[in-house]
């Protein structure tokens, strides 16, 4: 008989530890907890009231393997061999020991676990007894007639076959081989199968035995290796606890003797001033004075405080001497500016009469033009009227009006002459307004003329400072 057929393995899972994800904390079982399958094998796990088969594709992190309460591991082998015995009378006192060997195969996993099918054998052992006379079919046979016992049981068990299958859930078993064993056949089958079995529990618990001393050493790695961390982490405290105590140490010696030096500076700092204020109070504010002190305390040489004195009177001469050429400057300037400012009023008279000939001349000139051109006006207004008088004369006496009756002439000059006189009144305004628009125009030009030049005036008066300001 197979081993732990069809179902190899059950493990019972309880809820699902936070493991996976480093941000995020998501339910899923350890990889220890999932059974390992052979290539032959599935998982069937339990979800509720629903199996589902498993053939090693979902991870500790499935929502299946996360809710499943259960997981079973079938075995998917094809004719699997599952040996059956059972006892048939003889004739005599001893009994025959019916040997069958039925074929295996899973059909449905699922159903396998759901229905518990853990003991193929006794399932088997209970087919065979329901035989209706099967155990019947030595009691007439002598012991040693095996073959005969044997004949006669395989025909009745493959009649019983056709007619009514092997039902086990989720598997199909077929009876292939059928032998039937003397009292002393199986004695010694069964020394051998009990030997079989003494060797299977011994590998068995060699393997236990091995996968504990595994889980051991694993354990003991693990509890080592939680303790050396330990160690380490109690030791990088440590470390950092006496680090911060150093520094807090070295930072509060360094503060008190920071403190101590600001104590002695100031100390010496007030006596300093002490003493600055006494000789300051002793000596004033001559600086000979203070070279003298100097000299007394071995701080400066006599020569130096010769040269010093030389200095002094050197800068001191010095400093007479740009006073009074700055005097000088400031009096030189004031007066070449009076000068200047003469000058440019000088310059701006003669500008101005010069401008105001020129002015008179232009009018003078654009007068007379303007007279010129009005008598020239006049003069052929007059032409014009004579000429008209002329040919009104001319026409009335071709005509034949002086003939017969008197004719005023003159009246009809008159008539003329009122035609044509609002024309020439007319011009005669018209050549007043463009004389004022040209006497306009270059009065302008000469105040133009007139603003710059003051502004060159106005630039001479400003003194050198000023003028570089401006600048």
């Amino acid at each position: 008989m197979a081993d732990r057929y069809p179902l190899v393995e059950q493990r019972q899972f309880g809820r699902a530890g936070k493991r996976a994800g480093f941000l995020s904390r998501r339910p899923a079982r350890a990889d220890d907890e999932l059974p390992r399958l052979a290539p032959h094998q599935v998982r069937v796990f339990r979800v509720g009231d629903e199996y589902i088969e498993d053939h090693g594709q979902l991870g500790p992190q499935h929502d299946t393997v996360v809710a499943a309460s259960s997981v079973s591991v079938v075995d998917r082998s094809a004719g699997v061999p599952v040996v059956v015995e059972m006892s048939i009378p003889s004739a005599e006192a001893g009994d025959f020991t019916l040997r069958t060997t039925f074929h295996c195969t899973v059909t449905d996993a699922r159903a396998v676990v759901r229905d518990g099918v853990t003991d193929v054998e006794a399932l088997l052992l209970g087919y065979l007894r329901g035989v209706p006379g099967l155990v019947e079919e030595g009691g007439d046979l002598m012991i040693t007639d095996t073959a005969m016992v044997r004949r006669r049981i395989d025909a009745r068990l493959t009649a019983y076959q056709e007619m009514q299958p092997v039902q086990v859930s989720g598997l199909h078993a077929l009876p292939n081989e059928v032998r039937v064993l003397t009292p002393e056949e199986y004695a010694a089958h069964v020394r051998a199968a009990e030997e079989a079995r003494r060797q299977r529990e011994k590998e068995r618990f060699e393997e236990e035995m091995a996968r504990q001393r595994a889980q051991a050493e694993a354990e003991m790695a693990r509890q080592r290796a939680e303790t050396e961390a330990k160690m380490a982490l109690m030791q990088e405290q440590h470390r950092q606890e006496l680090e911060k105590l150093q520094l807090s140490y070295e930072r509060d010696s360094r503060a008190k003797g920071q403190e101590h030096e600001l104590y002695l500076q100031a100390q010496k700092n007030l006596f300093d001033r002490t003493q600055v204020t006494e000789i300051l109070q002793i000596l004033g504010d001559n600086p000979l004075a203070a070279d003298a002190l100097a000299n007394q305390r071995g701080e400066i040489a006599a020569d130096k405080i010769a040269e010093r004195m030389r200095a002094d009177h050197d800068r001191h001469t010095e400093e007479l001497e740009r006073k009074e050429t700055a005097a000088w400057d400031q009096q030189r300037f004031r007066l070449e500016r009076g000068d200047r400012i003469r000058d440019s009023h000088n310059q701006d008279r003669r500008a101005d009469e010069a401008a105001q000939r020129a002015e008179a001349a232009l009018q003078a000139d654009r007068e007379r033009e303007d007279t010129r051109m009005l008598r020239a006006e006049q003069r052929d207004w007059r032409e014009k009227v004579l000429k008209v008088e002329h040919d009104l004369k001319r026409q009335a006496i071709a005509r034949g009006h002086g003939d017969s009756s008197h004719v005023e002439v003159d009246s009809l000059i008159k008539v003329t002459e009122a035609q044509f006189a609002p024309q020439a009144l007319e011009r005669a305004e018209q050549v007043k307004v463009e004389r004022a628009d040209r006497l306009a125009e270059d009065d302008d030009v000469l105040d133009a003329d007139t603003d710059s030049k003051e502004g060159d005036d106005t630039t001479d008066d400003l003194g050198p400072g000023l003028m570089e300001e401006n600048a």
